[in-house]
């Protein structure tokens, strides 16, 4: 029995090839709002502490974890890490491909690294960064959040405070360069989040509108 940690790309990848294998799998994911059609596969929701992803793995009789959730999942990560290890479970983790990095992109390792801007930021960093960006707006800083279009980001959005007109909605193919036209934009700020996080359009756009 596997269990698939997803909700990515690389998830969905994983779970698609199990569910061509005709046996039964079960996929995990954090809210369970990735669409997805699984003929074999059972689909789970909800986060899981160690504790609890130690039950699930002993309940269902699980002999193998996929850990192919988002590479910024470090909490995750380690949990798989951790109960595998106290279960004895091998682990493959369904890494997804990271270009190499752009010498004319400024890096930073963490939030706290962002340097001075003023004027107008999109931030495309997801939901979850809303709590950790907040704190640089100013008078001089105006933040716009480029979200997901589903009522769970929408609530950790109006959570914070974060009113409509300073929320973008991502929708999957969507023009890059417009996106950026509409906002207009003093800079970006992205995840390096690999070939399947659509890296590579935000920066050539982003390069293209200087």
């Amino acid at each position: 029995m596997i269990l698939i940690l997803g909700g990515t790309t690389e998830g969905r990848k994983a779970a698609t090839t199990l569910d061509q294998a005709g046996n039964r799998f079960y996929y995990s994911t954090l809210r369970g709002e990735q669409q997805i059609s699984l003929h074999n596969g059972v689909v789970v929701s909800g986060a899981m502490d160690t504790a609890e992803m130690k039950d699930f793995c002993k309940s269902h009789d699980i002999r193998l974890i996929v850990d192919a959730a988002h590479p910024f999942a470090s909490n995750l990560h380690a949990t798989v890490a951790e109960a595998a290890c106290h279960l004895s479970l091998p682990v493959v983790r369904f890494e997804r491909i990271f270009p190499p990095r752009d010498a004319s992109v400024t890096w930073i390792e963490t939030y706290d690294d962002l340097p001075m801007i003023k004027g107008t930021l999109l931030a495309a960093t997801g939901v979850n960064s809303i709590g950790k960006l907040k704190k640089y707006e100013n008078e001089e800083l105006r933040i716009i959040y480029r979200i997901l279009n589903r009522e769970s980001s929408l609530e950790e959005a109006r959570k914070h405070g974060i009113s409509l007109d300073r929320i973008c909605f991502f929708e999957e193919g969507q023009d890059e360069i417009k996106t950026l036209e509409d906002i207009c934009p003093t800079a970006i700020l992205i995840k390096e989040s690999g070939e399947s996080g659509g890296f590579i359009k935000k920066v050539e756009a982003a390069k293209q509108l200087g």
